[in-house]
């Protein structure tokens, strides 16, 4: 008897009225259905009234949804001038549209992004919105001068070593009061090492003579200069990233909600799930820890994202303002920690055959957000409170790059669930690691003597053995 053939399974259209877009620097070609019009492939220019002609021309299409590929920054204007038109617009990434061989051009890349996208086999990257959109741009853009102005502390420390003014083996930090001090006088023409040294601050512990012996120098002109400049560049910089904080604050402002009083006048109840504590009352918790302008950035980050991400232990205010810019109070977009954790880069591998985890790395992911919470992880180390310790535990087991990555895939879990779930951080303490930590090992002491048909028996607790473990028996 003869088999019956099953059908053959195709992929099916889920989304007819899309179009592709291959982005360039100074054309863009669009794909759109050839059922909806005789020229499907059309190039247009990079200029804002060819911008608005495609608009203008895939809505004549019935066009409702558009994918893009993220060409560098070419994307931005195209993306916000579509959505601006009212087209839902998908943000896909280079590596999710590569072609197969022999058919690499701009002309026939639009099509086959057109086709992948009418399939549903394209995913759009994460992208906040545009309310949130100034805030990221102001933090990265005083990101990028915080690590100019490093720089040019690197360029003043090179100056100083080929003067041989050997500052920075008597105090560390070259951007303190005391450095600054000497240097500025240096700038000023100040030669005199015992003047010089007498600029100390009272808390430096070096004494005046030890500093006037590094400030021994042969101030040679061209060193001088180089000093002078790197000097005036670090104010420059230094001026800069006032002015953008000060317009970090103004958004963070914006975008913060006004408390609504309730209507009798008394204290709001608490939602289901959720701590006691007031918007208020969580902000003021927030700027107790800190002084001055990171106070206030803290008070101000914690009112926006509803919850106090600085209570985590080595989260500060730099990592909670990444937080909060690159992705803002909304989570909707991730539906589980472990999407989040996907998406920060944080994530164990998911290559898996026949049961087993096969070796090899896990695709990179440059996020300003995990990168931020991998340095937060690093500093736990120092962090005397349950995650600090947990961290140290993981340092003692595993590698310092899968332990850091750990840690902060447990920051960013903690993160996720504070702010979906609107609840405060509780610190548990260094000692229920340690409680933990020793009921573990008494389970796996009273394993092993299972397997040699032994038992565990408490031992006799006195003043001398009172913190011994189990004997065997």
């Amino acid at each position: 008897m003869a088999r019956k053939k099953r059908p053959a399974q195709r992929l099916k259209v889920v989304n007819p009225d899309c179009a592709g877009i291959d982005i360039g620097k100074d054309r863009h070609f669009v794909a759109v259905n050839p059922e909806h019009t005789e020229e499907p492939v059309r190039g247009f220019g990079a200029f804002t009234r060819d911008l608005e002609e495609m608009a203008a021309w895939l809505a004549s299409c019935g066009v409702t949804k558009v994918a893009m590929e993220s060409t560098s920054v070419y994307w931005i204007p195209v993306y916000e001038t579509l959505d601006r038109a009212g087209f839902e617009v998908i943000l896909v990434p280079p590596r999710m549209t590569k072609q197969i061989g022999g058919r690499k051009s701009d002309v026939l890349d639009c099509p086959w992004i057109c086709q992948l996208m009418s399939y549903g086999l394209l995913r759009g990257a994460f992208r906040p919105g545009d309310a949130v959109c100034p805030l990221r741009s102001y933090a990265r853009q005083m990101r990028r001068l915080t690590e100019d102005r490093s720089r040019c502390v690197l360029h003043m420390q090179k100056a100083l070593t080929e003067m041989n003014v050997r500052l920075d083996s008597v105090i560390s930090d070259i951007t303190g009061v005391t450095e600054q001090r000497i240097l500025r006088a240096i700038i000023d023409g100040e030669r005199d090492p015992q003047r010089l040294g007498a600029l100390r601050h009272r808390n430096i512990k070096a004494d005046v003579d030890t500093i006037a012996a590094s400030l021994q120098g042969t101030w040679r002109d061209e060193h001088l200069f180089a000093l002078e400049q790197a000097m005036q560049r670090y104010d420059f910089l230094d001026q800069q990233i006032e002015d953008c904080e000060a317009r970090v604050m103004a958004e963070i402002e914006r975008l913060t909600p006004p408390d609504d009083p309730p209507p009798d006048g008394g204290a709001p109840d608490p939602a289901p799930g959720t701590t006691s504590g007031t918007a208020s009352s969580r902000s003021a918790n927030a700027a107790t820890k800190y002084s001055g302008q990171e106070a206030a950035l803290a008070q101000a980050l914690s009112t926006k994202m509803g919850v106090d991400l600085t209570a985590i232990p080595a989260i500060g205010t730099g990592t909670a303002l990444v937080i909060a810019s690159e992705i803002g109070p909304d989570f909707s977009a991730f539906p589980s920690a472990q999407h989040f954790c996907s998406w920060l880069g944080v994530a164990p591998g998911t290559k898996i055959s026949g049961g087993k985890n096969l070796p090899g790395k896990t695709p990179k992911v440059a996020d300003p957000v995990g990168q931020a919470l991998r340095m937060a992880a690093m500093a736990a180390r120092r962090s005397e409170t349950f995650i600090g310790a947990k961290h140290r535990g993981r340092l003692a087991r595993m590698d310092t790059p899968v332990a850091i990555k750990a840690t902060a895939r447990e920051l960013a879990c903690l993160v996720y669930l504070m702010v979906t779930e609107g609840q405060e951080y509780v610190e548990q303490g260094i000692d229920a690691y340690e409680k933990r930590r020793l009921n573990r090992k008494f389970a796996q002491l009273d394993r092993q003597a299972r397997k040699l048909g032994l038992q565990l028996v408490p031992a006799p607790q006195n003043d001398k053995t009172k913190n011994t473990m189990p004997s065997a028996a």
